[in-house]
């Protein structure tokens, strides 16, 4: 009797420790669990930055490109007023310089709709693009002042 005794308290102290250590949530776990979380809501973040960083990116290209849109505006309309008193030789020049501007500003313009897109993919090569092909408009407008 006193064995089934001893064996019956065993059981209930094995039984409660058991049944205690099950209720209480393990400190690793825990700690493991907060990290987790943790390197969760660092990777949002780190996704809003770069949400935000390629919005502002794309404001401060769209910016540039309407800006140059206006210089080729303007090199239009100062042809335009220089073909009203130019000869017919200086007109065919001026005519078909008029037209190269009127394809750049085309471009520019798709370009600029492109912008307004939601491009995540190939941003950095169309970026690339864009700005390449501004410089060459820079050039031509610095170059093509008659």
């Amino acid at each position: 009797m006193k064995n089934k005794n001893v064996i019956l308290i065993l059981l209930l102290i094995l039984g409660s420790l058991w049944s205690f250590s099950a209720c209480q949530p393990n400190n690793k776990e825990t700690a493991a669990q907060k990290e987790l979380d943790q390197a969760g809501e660092n990777l949002k973040d780190a996704a809003q930055n770069t949400k935000e960083a390629l919005r502002i990116e794309r404001d401060a290209l769209a910016t540039e490109l309407r800006r140059q849109g206006e210089e080729i505006d303007q090199a239009i309309a100062e042809l335009d007023r220089k073909m009203e008193k130019a000869t017919a030789k200086e007109k065919i020049r001026w005519e078909e310089r008029r037209r190269a501007l009127e394809r750049d500003r085309l471009a520019i313009q798709e370009d600029l709709n492109q912008v307004g897109e939601n491009i995540e993919e190939g941003w950095a090569e169309f970026k690339n693009d864009v700005a390449y092909r501004m410089e060459r408009i820079a050039n031509d407008l610095k170059t093509n002042k008659n």
